[in-house]
């Protein structure tokens, strides 16, 4: 049997699912490559689970899959979303990859100047964690999901995890210099939970002799504007992008 020359290894978000990378795992799929879209640790459905999972188990829950698919195909191209492509990079920066693609992925989730906060909570987490273990999270608008689908935990912000994650997303910033692969970088200029600069951060950051930008537009004003994976506006474009990018790659 012949190896494929290049696997895809899909990561999904922050408290998500994988069902958030379905439709470009389809979409993959249907163009003949090997995907593997894995659990994140903590995400397989257990609240207590999660709430103990941390940025490190997450990264190993990644570094594990990529070890399958690199036994499967001779090259292997990392595609993550939001945590995913946090986690995507900082893969990038320990691995030998064929390329990442990073989709609304952030190296900071909170900054004073200029200032971006999805939550003021995040600017002390690393003190408020030692006070409470969560905090109630807003009920989620029945119109938002329908436009941008959505399955994960829901009802409360783990402060403890968001801390993790911060963290994890500093470290990652830190050792951007050390990715050499092909880079893309998708991202909506009007995310509202990942600032659209994270972008500008990764690509002026890596040391890829090959790094490109698309940034997508979102019409609707209901959503946050982050889901780019499954939100309906811009799923295809990201996953007719995604597969440009991993043909270049053979």
């Amino acid at each position: 049997m012949t190896t494929p020359e290049l696997g895809c290894l899909l990561l999904h978000g922050y408290a998500g699912r994988p069902f958030e990378m379905s439709f470009l795992a389809d979409h993959l799929r249907a163009c003949g490559y090997p995907v593997l879209v894995p659990t994140l640790a903590g995400h397989e459905g257990d609240a207590e689970n999660f709430a103990r999972s941390r940025f490190d188990d997450w990264l190993g829950s990644a570094e594990h899959a990529l070890r399958s698919m690199q036994k499967q195909c001779e090259r292997v191209m990392v595609v993550g979303f939001s945590l995913g492509g946090t986690l995507a990079l900082a893969l990038a920066e320990k691995h030998a990859l064929a390329g990442v693609a990073t989709i609304a992925a952030p190296v900071f989730l909170c900054r004073l100047f200029p200032y971006f906060s999805p939550d003021p909570m995040l600017f002390l987490s690393g003190m408020i964690r030692h006070v409470r273990s969560s905090v109630p999270s807003a009920k989620p608008n029945p119109e938002s999901r329908r436009i941008a689908p959505w399955q994960g935990y829901e009802g409360a912000h783990y402060v403890e995890l968001l801390h993790s994650f911060k963290c994890g997303a500093i470290q990652t910033r830190r050792g951007l210099h050390r990715i050499t692969a092909p880079v893309m970088v998708l991202q909506s200029l009007r995310d509202r939970v990942v600032h659209p600069d994270n972008a500008w951060e990764i690509l002026s950051k890596v040391r890829s002799a090959r790094r490109e930008m698309h940034l997508l537009s979102i019409c609707e004003q209901i959503t946050s504007g982050h889901l780019l994976v499954t939100h309906e506006e811009t799923r295809a474009s990201v996953s007719t992008l995604v597969h440009e990018f991993a043909r270049s790659l053979v």
